[in-house]
């Protein structure tokens, strides 16, 4: 042994693997009824900007996605200090219990922002929000 330690009856530690997934993402629980959040109310551009970040968030691991250093904006939602105060409504309460909510911007040079929630190495996509209206009036 080493150093002369003695390691008989200690279990050694786990060796985990790097997180080599990449992020996925799904519109599964994509929200079309909240007025605020319809699909109507994204222009092409929007549209165009949300496949072109999607495609690259979808070669980063969740562990990059969730790098609070960035300039994506990207962050936790703290529903009660924004104009949703009770959150995604559209989903089951213990459903969201165990997961966090997150938002992304898009573009710097827009305040357009997508809204969901990440389940293990799934973004699902809630709410566009071509208006910033999660935290705007």
């Amino acid at each position: 042994m080493p150093n002369g330690e003695d390691r008989r009856g200690q279990i050694p530690a786990p060796i985990l693997p790097p997180a080599t997934g990449t992020l996925k993402f799904s519109f599964r629980h994509l929200d079309t009824e909240t007025e605020k959040f319809l699909i109507s109310q994204c222009n092409e551009d929007f549209l165009r900007q949300l496949v072109h970040t999607i495609k690259e968030f979808s070669s980063w691991t969740v562990e990059q996605f969730c790098d609070a250093n960035n300039r994506e904006r990207r962050h936790i939602i703290w529903f009660p200090d924004t104009t949703e105060p009770e959150g995604f409504q559209n989903l089951d309460a213990e459903q969201l219990a165990y997961h966090e909510s997150w938002q992304f911007q898009l573009t710097r040079e827009r305040d357009w922002r997508v809204h969901g929630i990440l389940i293990d190495d799934t973004f699902y996509v809630v709410w566009l929000d071509p208006n910033h209206s999660l935290y705007g009036e």
